[in-house]
């Protein structure tokens, strides 16, 4: 009977180790099922909230200044319309050239195909034939009904966030307060504190993304100018956005200066192509390695791991977009484990230090 005891007794403390992983691992499953179900929902609300924290300080200051807040609210979402909008009129411009100024680079695109037919000959896998397999899917109509499908699809999550934004904004100042009210015990501080902690985080991450975004962006187009590259300012744009993607944004934001200057030409040289290979490679590396986390880490103290993490799970959650607020989003994660005592350990792990 004791030996069925003992025996009892270690299932039972088996079944209470594995029964906490089970539960996380299925209330991760539902929510992940959830978000990506409701992305039309979770998405423009999650933007809508990184917008509120972004967008409240300029409010709240024009409203320091005597000037009413619904006013306010509405002059500022007009000023980040407007530059979003330029932002997106240049782009679309710069893009229509460069389609326009597609027909000079082809001749340089058939010296190219002509070269690595040459390697074929000892590359078996390489022979034109693979090659025209491989882009037989490639149809540029495809193309431009895809493009137009993003395009509708990113409109709506634009109108959908600026609906959430117009009642998040009124009410965010007053948030606090009825926080207090709602938990008037030793809660109530304690959650303010972290609804306050996590905008701080937000508005510094977005803050200092931008710093450093801005400076990639100089970075790219100073040597396309330097090198007479087309499009050099709308490659520094490119180069900008790309810049809130995190590892994979700064290789990205290399590869159509370079493609561009071994097709243009008058640049047709190798050698130009690697110096500016070169040169843009080292300014990704000082803003990746040196500029980013000198201003980053005083603003969000997320471990590069974590932020790969984030990476690749928003993106598969949410696509695009996924990516330019996953490490936002993961900050948000981190400070709210960190005010929670039985997630501090969570906390501690995605951190970049090990005190937080």
């Amino acid at each position: 009977m004791r030996s069925i005891s003992i025996r009892q007794n270690r299932e039972s403390a088996a079944i209470n180790r594995v029964l906490p992983t089970f539960l996380f691992l299925s209330l991760t499953l539902i929510i992940g099922w959830f978000l990506m179900t409701l992305k039309f929902i979770f998405l423009p609300l999650l933007l809508a909230l990184f917008g509120t924290f972004l967008l409240s300080p300029p409010v709240e200051w024009l409203h320091r200044h005597r000037l009413p807040r619904p006013v306010g609210i509405v002059v500022t979402l007009a000023t980040a319309l407007a530059l979003i909008w330029l932002g997106w009129r240049y782009l679309s411009v710069s893009f229509i050239a460069f389609y326009d100024g597609f027909p000079k680079y082809e001749e340089r695109a058939q010296d190219l195909l002509n070269q690595a037919r040459a390697i074929t000959n000892n590359f078996y896998f390489l022979t034109p034939e693979h090659l025209k397999s491989a882009l037989s899917d490639f149809s540029i109509s495809n193309l431009a009904g895809n493009t137009l499908n993003s395009l509708i699809t990113i409109i709506g999550y634009i109108l959908v966030t600026l609906i959430f934004l117009l009642h998040f904004l009124p009410a965010y100042p007053t948030i606090p307060d009825k926080i207090k009210k709602a938990f008037p015990d030793q809660r109530g501080p304690l959650l303010c504190r972290a609804f306050k902690g996590i905008g701080h985080q937000v508005q510094g991450y977005i803050w200092a993304k931008m710093f450093t975004s801005l400076f990639t962006g100089l970075g790219v187009a100073l040597p396309c100018l330097l090198f007479g590259v087309d499009f050099a300012l709308t490659w520094g744009v490119f180069a900008a956005v790309l810049n809130f993607i995190p590892t994979v944004g700064a290789f990205l934001s290399v590869l159509p200066p370079v493609a561009i200057s071994l097709l243009q030409p008058e640049l047709a040289s190798l050698s130009t192509s690697l110096w500016l290979t070169a040169f843009l490679t080292v300014i990704m590396l000082l803003t990746g390695n040196v500029l980013e986390p000198l201003i980053l880490g005083q603003s969000v103290n997320l471990s590069p791991t974590a932020s790969l993490i984030a990476f690749f799970l928003w993106g598969w959650l949410w696509g695009p977009i996924g990516l330019l607020i996953a490490v936002p989003a993961m900050a948000m994660v981190k400070f709210t484990c960190d005010n929670i005592d039985s997630l501090q350990p969570v906390g501690v792990m995605l951190s970049s230090k090990a005190e937080t």
